[in-house]
């Protein structure tokens, strides 16, 4: 996806100085344009922005600085390294190939390779090889545009029927009820199988953490003299005769040729209220559900087995996923100490969500101590708590038909979010390809 030469250049404001963001204004300051990105935070980075620019106590003793919400690549994820060749950061790129695993019924089981499904021992033989199957037609025998089949089908309807009774109970209904709470039974099979199909063994990171990344390519923006305004909110976006008006402290010259608003869609709804109700019915009728990480630093390891990301498949537990960092990423770069993520996917309004790191880690323990009967908060030697309120587009039946096209009814406005990278799951990846994306649709005019 090659950015089209630009044949007039425009003055371009960019809201938002997340991956899709920093992309468009990227590749369009590099087209000769004008472009000034305006982000609220503090930072750059968005969702993947590190710790380091967000607490005051971040350990002035780690070398690298770690994201409030897990990440990773897979090494598939091509728009993420065409951009790292890009602006000649490609040897900060690490590949590493972690273990994930399941917990079932209180044990661990490695659940990431065709060989450790046929070993767990919770499924019948007959049950494992079905499911094997099933996971191997999903990856190899469809594609994006062949994956449209699963549109209208729901993935507790499709796994049910397709896998055995056994595996759906024991292995996806955990996991989709997990990740989707009230709402599991109304995501589509598309999704899933997106999930499936994009995942690989080996996994990469980047020299520094996710942020360094944000911070390369905000760097290669403003070394090609890119505008970059950082604690600066934008409260209206308004098409006017001779452009579009937007409304911060910081533009001294408001009127922009074009706008690219990379905000959450109830964010831009409220922005830009010349917008005709049927497109802001689009927006309306976007869900999602919020997420929290509980982040941790422990004098020793949580996951003795070297498990990376540990799936939990036992709904009485209060937490989806514990991810063990510094089983994928060397210790040495956070002072030799072992960096674990406790996360869980939970609506805007759930109370945990007004709870303190303290509280957790004493509702947490009793579990905790099932994975590693050496954990206790003395063993802690930093916590942390992020949440959000939109981590996760709900993706229900028919969503490809009701997704809101980048092109506003306003002529000069786009519209860029994670709602709109369907079937593929949320990740700076597809974040990278909308931005690309928005600078090919301002092309083409």
């Amino acid at each position: 996806m090659a950015p089209i030469p630009y044949t007039i250049t425009m003055r371009i404001a960019v809201i938002g100085a997340g991956f899709t963001g920093l992309t468009a204004g990227y590749y369009l300051k590099k087209q000769g344009h004008d472009v000034h990105i305006f982000e609220q935070d503090t930072h750059v980075g968005g969702l993947a922005s590190g710790m380091r620019d967000s607490v005051s106590n971040f350990p002035s003793s780690w070398e690298w600085d770690l994201e409030k919400y897990y990440h990773h690549w897979f090494t598939n994820d091509t728009f993420v390294f065409e951009l790292g060749r890009e602006i000649g950061v490609s040897n900060k790129f690490i590949t590493k190939r972690p273990v994930s695993s399941i917990l079932f019924e209180n044990n661990i089981y490695p659940f990431d390779s065709p060989i450790n499904l046929l070993k767990f021992p919770h499924l019948s033989i007959k049950d494992r090889l079905k499911t094997g199957i099933l996971m191997a037609r999903l990856k190899y025998q469809y594609n994006e545009s062949s994956s449209e089949v699963f549109e209208n089908i729901t993935a507790h309807d499709y796994l049910s029927h397709h896998s055995s009774q056994a595996a759906y109970k024991k292995i996806w209904e955990p996991l989709l009820k997990g990740k989707y709470g009230t709402h599991y039974k109304k995501v589509n099979m598309r999704w899933f199988w997106a999930r499936v199909f994009k995942r690989t063994p080996s996994l990469r990171y980047y020299n520094g953490g996710f942020s360094s990344f944000a911070h390369d390519i905000a760097t290669a923006f403003t070394n090609a003299h890119g505008f970059l305004y950082l604690e600066t909110p934008v409260e209206c976006i308004r098409q006017e005769q001779m452009g579009v008006s937007v409304i911060s402290e910081q533009a001294l010259d408001p009127v922009f040729d074009k706008v690219i608003a990379t905000t959450a869609p109830h964010i831009f709804f409220k922005q830009a209220e010349q917008l005709p109700e049927t497109y802001k019915n689009m927006l309306s009728n976007l869900t999602a559900i919020g997420a929290y990480t509980l982040v941790l630093s422990l004098k020793h390891k949580l996951l003795t087995d070297d498990t990376y990301w540990l799936n939990v498949n036992d709904e009485n537990w209060p937490f989806l996923a514990v991810v063990e960092h510094t089983n994928f990423q060397d210790k040495s770069h956070y002072n030799n100490e072992h960096v674990v993520y406790i996360g869980d996917y939970v609506n805007p309004t759930d109370p945990i969500l007004s709870q303190s790191p303290e509280q957790l880690v004493e509702k947490f323990t009793p579990y905790l101590n099932k994975i590693n009967p050496l954990f206790s908060a003395e063993s802690i030697n930093h916590s942390f708590l992020f949440s959000t309120p939109y981590a996760q587009p709900i993706f229900e039946v028919g969503y490809g038909k009701n997704i809101p096209p980048i092109q506003t009814p306003l002529e000069n406005v786009l519209f860029a979010s994670m709602s709109q990278v369907y079937p593929w799951d949320r990740g700076t990846n597809y974040a990278i390809e909308l931005g690309k994306k928005c600078v090919d649709i301002l092309s083409s005019e």
